[in-house]
Protein backbone atom coordinates (compact mmCIF):
# COMPACT_ATOMS: atom_id res chain seq x y z
CA UNK A 1 0.00 0.00 0.00
CA UNK A 2 1.94 1.49 -0.85
CA UNK A 3 1.22 0.84 2.61
CA UNK A 4 2.69 -2.89 3.85
CA UNK A 5 0.13 -5.27 2.98
CA UNK A 6 -1.04 -6.37 6.71
CA UNK A 7 -0.18 -9.77 6.15
CA UNK A 8 3.31 -8.96 5.93
CA UNK A 9 3.16 -7.97 9.46
CA UNK A 10 2.13 -11.38 10.79
CA UNK A 11 5.06 -12.89 8.78
CA UNK A 12 7.22 -10.52 10.54
CA UNK A 13 6.24 -11.62 13.73
CA UNK A 14 6.69 -15.29 12.54
CA UNK A 15 10.35 -15.45 11.63
CA UNK A 16 10.59 -14.62 15.63
CA UNK A 17 10.18 -17.54 17.71
CA UNK A 18 7.72 -16.15 20.17
CA UNK A 19 3.89 -16.56 19.98
CA UNK A 20 4.16 -19.34 17.25
CA UNK A 21 0.23 -19.94 18.31
CA UNK A 22 -0.81 -16.40 17.81
CA UNK A 23 1.08 -15.93 14.64
CA UNK A 24 -0.59 -19.02 13.36
CA UNK A 25 -3.93 -17.95 14.57
CA UNK A 26 -3.86 -14.66 12.60
CA UNK A 27 -2.21 -16.14 9.65
CA UNK A 28 -5.00 -18.88 9.64
CA UNK A 29 -7.56 -16.31 10.31
CA UNK A 30 -6.34 -13.93 7.33
CA UNK A 31 -6.35 -16.51 5.16
CA UNK A 32 -9.72 -17.88 5.72
CA UNK A 33 -11.22 -14.34 5.29
CA UNK A 34 -9.63 -13.55 2.46
CA UNK A 35 -11.05 -16.70 0.71
CA UNK A 36 -14.40 -15.77 1.79
CA UNK A 37 -13.86 -12.43 0.03
CA UNK A 38 -12.17 -13.65 -3.12
CA UNK A 39 -15.51 -16.33 -3.32
CA UNK A 40 -18.00 -13.16 -2.75
CA UNK A 41 -16.27 -11.37 -5.14
CA UNK A 42 -16.54 -13.43 -8.08
CA UNK A 43 -19.81 -14.64 -6.95
CA UNK A 44 -21.44 -11.41 -6.46
CA UNK A 45 -19.78 -10.60 -10.08
CA UNK A 46 -17.60 -7.84 -8.18
CA UNK A 47 -14.70 -8.65 -10.31
CA UNK A 48 -15.81 -7.19 -13.42
CA UNK A 49 -16.13 -4.02 -11.93
CA UNK A 50 -12.75 -4.07 -10.17
CA UNK A 51 -10.38 -6.72 -11.76
CA UNK A 52 -7.09 -5.42 -9.96
CA UNK A 53 -8.38 -5.28 -6.74
CA UNK A 54 -9.52 -8.90 -6.64
CA UNK A 55 -6.42 -9.88 -7.97
CA UNK A 56 -4.84 -7.67 -5.09
CA UNK A 57 -7.00 -10.29 -2.57
CA UNK A 58 -5.71 -13.82 -4.42
CA UNK A 59 -2.56 -12.48 -4.44
CA UNK A 60 -2.54 -11.50 -0.55
CA UNK A 61 -3.98 -14.87 -0.09
CA UNK A 62 -1.38 -16.84 -2.00
CA UNK A 63 1.64 -15.08 -0.83
CA UNK A 64 0.19 -15.57 3.16
CA UNK A 65 -0.34 -19.31 2.47
CA UNK A 66 3.04 -19.75 0.45
CA UNK A 67 5.44 -18.23 2.99
CA UNK A 68 4.10 -20.26 5.72
CA UNK A 69 4.07 -23.02 3.93
CA UNK A 70 7.72 -23.03 2.93
CA UNK A 71 8.63 -21.07 6.04
CA UNK A 72 10.45 -24.63 7.66
CA UNK A 73 11.59 -25.33 4.13
CA UNK A 74 14.13 -22.89 2.96
CA UNK A 75 17.04 -20.78 4.66
CA UNK A 76 17.10 -18.11 6.16
CA UNK A 77 18.44 -16.04 3.53
CA UNK A 78 16.83 -17.06 0.44
CA UNK A 79 13.08 -16.98 2.73
CA UNK A 80 14.27 -13.38 3.12
CA UNK A 81 14.81 -12.97 0.00
CA UNK A 82 11.50 -14.53 -1.17
CA UNK A 83 10.01 -12.19 1.21
CA UNK A 84 11.06 -9.71 -0.13
CA UNK A 85 10.55 -10.09 -4.15
CA UNK A 86 6.65 -10.88 -2.78
CA UNK A 87 6.57 -7.55 -0.83
CA UNK A 88 7.95 -5.68 -3.77
CA UNK A 89 5.56 -7.67 -6.02
CA UNK A 90 2.49 -6.51 -3.61
CA UNK A 91 3.60 -3.23 -3.96
CA UNK A 92 3.06 -3.31 -7.47
CA UNK A 93 -0.13 -4.44 -7.65
CA UNK A 94 -1.22 -2.08 -4.79
CA UNK A 95 -0.10 0.99 -6.79
CA UNK A 96 -2.46 -0.74 -9.30
CA UNK A 97 -5.35 -0.96 -7.58
CA UNK A 98 -5.10 2.81 -6.53
CA UNK A 99 -5.01 3.72 -9.92
CA UNK A 100 -8.29 1.34 -10.24
CA UNK A 101 -9.55 3.40 -7.19
CA UNK A 102 -8.45 6.59 -9.08
CA UNK A 103 -10.36 5.76 -12.16
CA UNK A 104 -13.67 5.08 -10.88
CA UNK A 105 -13.35 8.06 -8.76
CA UNK A 106 -12.11 10.32 -11.82
CA UNK A 107 -15.56 9.08 -14.02
CA UNK A 108 -17.73 9.52 -11.56
CA UNK A 109 -18.63 13.35 -12.51
CA UNK A 110 -18.18 14.02 -16.67
CA UNK A 111 -19.12 17.45 -16.18
CA UNK A 112 -15.90 18.32 -13.99
CA UNK A 113 -13.91 16.80 -16.54
CA UNK A 114 -10.74 19.49 -15.75
CA UNK A 115 -11.24 19.40 -11.59
CA UNK A 116 -11.34 15.42 -11.93
CA UNK A 117 -8.62 15.31 -14.31
CA UNK A 118 -6.60 17.23 -11.36
CA UNK A 119 -7.27 15.71 -8.39
CA UNK A 120 -5.28 12.86 -9.00
CA UNK A 121 -2.36 15.13 -9.49
CA UNK A 122 -2.71 17.01 -6.50
CA UNK A 123 -3.31 13.99 -4.12
CA UNK A 124 0.06 12.50 -5.17
CA UNK A 125 1.50 15.43 -4.51
CA UNK A 126 -0.03 15.86 -1.35
CA UNK A 127 1.00 12.40 -0.39
CA UNK A 128 4.51 12.95 -1.22
CA UNK A 129 4.46 15.71 0.91
CA UNK A 130 2.82 14.17 4.00
CA UNK A 131 5.73 11.25 3.49
CA UNK A 132 8.19 13.47 3.68
CA UNK A 133 6.61 15.08 6.03
CA UNK A 134 6.45 11.67 8.35
CA UNK A 135 9.69 10.42 7.51
CA UNK A 136 11.50 13.92 8.86
CA UNK A 137 9.57 12.91 12.21
CA UNK A 138 11.18 9.39 12.34
CA UNK A 139 14.47 9.09 13.97
CA UNK A 140 17.41 9.72 11.75
CA UNK A 141 19.24 6.58 12.57
CA UNK A 142 15.97 4.19 13.58
CA UNK A 143 16.90 0.38 14.14
CA UNK A 144 13.74 -0.01 11.64
CA UNK A 145 14.94 1.26 8.14
CA UNK A 146 11.63 3.83 6.58
CA UNK A 147 10.12 2.04 3.47
CA UNK A 148 9.08 5.04 2.02
CA UNK A 149 6.99 3.67 -0.40
CA UNK A 150 4.94 2.19 1.90
CA UNK A 151 4.60 5.33 3.47
CA UNK A 152 3.63 6.93 0.59
CA UNK A 153 0.82 4.45 -0.07
CA UNK A 154 -0.73 5.04 3.28
CA UNK A 155 -0.77 8.77 2.74
CA UNK A 156 -2.41 8.19 -0.73
CA UNK A 157 -5.30 6.24 0.12
CA UNK A 158 -6.67 7.72 2.74
CA UNK A 159 -6.44 10.80 0.36
CA UNK A 160 -8.18 8.93 -2.29
CA UNK A 161 -11.13 7.50 0.00
CA UNK A 162 -11.51 11.59 1.17
CA UNK A 163 -12.13 11.71 -2.49
CA UNK A 164 -14.44 9.44 -2.30
CA UNK A 165 -16.48 11.26 -0.34
CA UNK A 166 -17.46 13.75 -2.59
CA UNK A 167 -18.35 11.27 -5.38
CA UNK A 168 -21.10 8.77 -5.81
CA UNK A 169 -19.16 6.00 -6.45
CA UNK A 170 -19.97 3.51 -3.44
CA UNK A 171 -17.44 0.52 -4.41
CA UNK A 172 -14.42 2.55 -5.13
CA UNK A 173 -15.39 4.14 -1.49
CA UNK A 174 -16.00 0.99 0.47
CA UNK A 175 -12.76 -0.43 -0.87
CA UNK A 176 -11.14 3.16 -0.68
CA UNK A 177 -12.46 3.13 2.72
CA UNK A 178 -11.16 -0.05 3.95
CA UNK A 179 -7.46 0.81 2.76
CA UNK A 180 -7.64 4.19 4.86
CA UNK A 181 -8.43 2.18 7.87
CA UNK A 182 -5.77 -0.31 7.34
CA UNK A 183 -3.46 2.70 6.13
CA UNK A 184 -3.97 4.40 9.83
CA UNK A 185 -3.33 1.33 11.47
CA UNK A 186 0.06 0.68 9.34
CA UNK A 187 1.07 4.60 9.75
CA UNK A 188 0.48 4.29 13.57
CA UNK A 189 2.23 0.95 13.80
CA UNK A 190 5.54 1.86 11.86
CA UNK A 191 5.68 5.06 14.15
CA UNK A 192 4.90 2.22 17.43
CA UNK A 193 7.37 -0.52 16.39
CA UNK A 194 10.28 2.16 15.45
CA UNK A 195 10.18 3.62 18.66
CA UNK A 196 9.75 0.07 20.38
CA UNK A 197 13.06 -0.85 18.62
CA UNK A 198 14.69 2.42 19.49
CA UNK A 199 13.95 1.28 22.81
CA UNK A 200 14.45 -2.04 22.70
CA UNK A 201 10.99 -3.01 23.91
CA UNK A 202 9.92 -6.49 22.26
CA UNK A 203 6.74 -6.56 23.81
CA UNK A 204 5.62 -3.14 22.61
CA UNK A 205 7.02 -4.14 18.97
CA UNK A 206 5.07 -7.49 18.90
CA UNK A 207 1.84 -5.43 20.24
CA UNK A 208 1.86 -3.40 17.27
CA UNK A 209 2.32 -5.59 15.01
CA UNK A 210 -0.63 -8.00 15.94
CA UNK A 211 -2.36 -4.87 16.38
CA UNK A 212 -1.96 -3.89 12.44
CA UNK A 213 -2.63 -7.67 11.15
CA UNK A 214 -5.92 -8.02 13.35
CA UNK A 215 -6.88 -4.83 12.07
CA UNK A 216 -6.49 -6.08 8.23
CA UNK A 217 -8.68 -9.14 9.46
CA UNK A 218 -10.85 -6.50 10.25
CA UNK A 219 -10.91 -4.59 6.91
CA UNK A 220 -11.59 -7.62 4.60
CA UNK A 221 -14.51 -8.60 7.22
CA UNK A 222 -15.57 -4.92 6.30
CA UNK A 223 -15.12 -5.34 2.83
CA UNK A 224 -16.86 -9.01 2.83
CA UNK A 225 -19.76 -6.98 4.26
CA UNK A 226 -19.88 -3.87 2.06
CA UNK A 227 -18.62 -4.97 -1.36
CA UNK A 228 -22.45 -5.53 -3.10
CA UNK A 229 -22.88 -6.79 -6.66
CA UNK A 230 -26.04 -4.88 -7.11
CA UNK A 231 -24.45 -1.60 -6.59
CA UNK A 232 -23.60 0.21 -10.06
CA UNK A 233 -20.65 1.70 -10.69
CA UNK A 234 -19.99 4.89 -12.65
Amino acid sequence: MIAQAAIMHAFAAIVMPAQTTINTLLLTLSAAVELTLLVALFSRGIVRRAPVFTVLIAFYLVRSVLLYAIFHHMNVASYHALYDSLQLTGLVVEAAVAIEIAVHLARSRAEQTLLNGLAPVALLALAVLCTALATMLLPEHAPIPTDRAELFFSFLMVLLFAWSLATPVMLARNIAAGFALYSIADLSSSFGRTYAALHQNAAAYELWSYAVAAIYIFVVLYWLLTLRGHERAA
